[in-house]
């Protein structure tokens, strides 16, 4: 019985983790397409700062979200972050266009990843 008892106790703490994870990252990937899309222009004097911004939040959860999700989903958004940041930078705005929009799909890839559902425990 004792035995039963601690296997339940098992799931539970490992389906517990399965939605904290689900939940952390679904978080992470909002808050950073939220970021996305309040990016200002191109033309916007604050752009430059707000993309680094935008780069160095990603940096701040990218070892935890590379625990969590295959390598090439993180891989694409921290590229597409530095990419966005340097055009940002140099003040390209095709590729700043480019990037932003390829980031915004790469969030969107993120959360996909890891939506949960009770096939995604199994």
């Amino acid at each position: 019985m004792k035995e039963v008892i601690a296997v339940l106790i098992l799931l539970l703490l490992l389906v517990g983790f399965v939605v904290w994870n689900a939940i952390y990252i679904n978080n992470v990937a909002t808050r950073l397409a939220d970021m996305v899309e309040a990016l200002p222009g191109i033309t916007d004097p604050a752009c430059p700062a707000a993309a680094e911004a935008l780069h160095k939040e990603w940096e701040k959860y990218a070892p935890i979200v590379g625990f969590s999700v295959s390598y090439s989903v993180a891989d694409r958004v921290g590229e597409q972050s530095s990419v966005l940041s340097a055009c940002a930078e140099c003040g390209d705005e095709a590729g700043y266009v480019s990037a932003r929009a390829l980031l915004a799909d790469s969030l969107r890839d993120l959360r996909r990843a890891e939506q949960f559902s009770i096939r995604s425990l199994f």
